[in-house]
């Protein structure tokens, strides 16, 4: 069956973009792919070089720039125009399945399928809120054969029928060897002083509570001396949010035991260099990072209001703590970081049970759903 895989960015990867090029590296030989971005570049590039032939349908800058941070209704004026010529690509390509992996193109793509009496697929991997919530749940509900939510947790925020919980992947044979911990921080910058490492990985977002790590630090470095890492940068949004965050860890007296590490194309450096790994978001669909380090043997802690609690086993592989409380955080934080002997053997259990995120696996599940909405 020829499914047409759409999403949004074709520029930066993110967590959905890591993903869906898993899942294609994984394809099985029944499903030809046909690629669907709303722009060039970065992502785009890369699926290129894996052998995928790639459609970019330019979308409105009005459009665009439209994020759950800032919704407008001027961007949903340029919709229509788009929609159909999504719907002519569709008919033009042949295809049979359309399969929609991000925000914009649930809202674009699954109504272009509608239009062209194709079914489609929506691979829901965020929390949108307000007005967000209601268009994904009226377009699932008008357009979409079935949906694939990325943990419980997302499938319980849009509540709605056909829909299969699906765990992200991560491709474990690269975590087979990681670099030693030593190399790994003269690699990052970090000072070799023997201190315990704390740190967070991924794009700098506001949603994904670099503060609330950095006030945590501050009451755990209050107690037992530390050292921090803020590794990734702001994609995507919040550029400004990076000063902030510079101008907190000053006030916090953490400036000098902070290091800021740019983007990693390769990861598994990070995670290495980390004695616990920390995800602070606020509803965190999934959590790509805790199975990153998990793969690494890192433990980590995390909020429960999220994907978090699907990869988690609090107390056995890391640590879950209510939502918002940031001195719970602080206190989960100090036990790992008080015992070492705690730390790796939760660092060990996260490495066997990291085992369940695997691509293959997961392209099979996957295949499978599209297999039976096309059916």
């Amino acid at each position: 069956m020829r499914v047409a895989f759409v999403n949004q960015t074709g520029a930066q990867p993110g967590g959905a973009e890591e993903s869906l090029s898993l899942f294609l590296q994984n394809l099985p030989s029944d499903i030809e792919p046909a690629l669907v971005l709303f722009e060039d570049g970065e992502f785009a590039e890369r699926l290129r070089d894996f052998g995928f032939a790639v459609d970019i349908v330019g979308v409105p800058q009005r459009l665009r720039s439209v994020t759950r941070e800032r919704p407008s209704s001027l961007g949903s004026l340029a919709l229509p125009g788009v929609i159909a010529e999504v719907a002519r690509l569709f008919r033009r390509r042949n295809i049979d399945l359309v399969h929609t992996n991000t925000m914009k193109a649930h809202i674009i793509a699954a109504p272009a399928a509608r239009l062209a009496g194709i079914p489609s697929v929506m691979h829901l991997r965020d929390m949108v809120p307000g007005a967000g919530r209601v268009a994904v749940r009226l377009i699932a509900k008008t357009c979409s054969r079935q949906q694939i939510a990325i943990s419980n947790a997302l499938s319980r925020w849009y509540a709605m029928p056909r829909t299969t919980v699906v765990s992200n992947p991560v491709d474990l044979s690269r975590y087979t060897s990681v670099p030693d911990r030593t190399d790994a921080r003269r690699q990052l910058g970090i000072p070799l002083d023997g201190l315990p490492l704390l740190g967070i990985v991924g794009r700098i977002n506001r949603w994904k509570g670099h503060d609330r790590f950095l006030r945590a630090a501050a009451a755990v470095n209050a107690h037992v001396p530390i050292r921090c890492a803020i590794i990734g940068e702001a994609r995507f949004r919040d550029a400004d949010f990076v000063p902030e965050l510079h101008r907190l860890a000053a006030d916090l007296g953490l400036a000098e035991r902070t290091t800021f590490v740019p983007w990693l194309a390769d990861p598994r450096a990070a995670y290495a260099a980390l004695d616990v790994h920390c995800n602070c978001s606020e509803r965190e669909p999934f959590g790509r990072s805790i199975i990153e380090a998990a793969a690494a043997g890192v433990p980590t802690v995390a909020f429960d209001d999220g994907g978090a609690a699907d990869i988690i086993e609090d107390g056995q592989d890391g640590r879950l703590v209510a939502a918002g409380d940031i001195d719970g955080f602080a206190q989960a934080l100090l036990t790992l970081v008080r015992n070492s002997l705690v730390r790796e053997q939760a660092g060990r259990r996260a490495r066997d049970r990291s085992a369940r995120f695997d691509a293959p696996q997961h392209a099979r599940v996957v295949a499978d759903i599209l297999r039976r909405s096309l059916a």
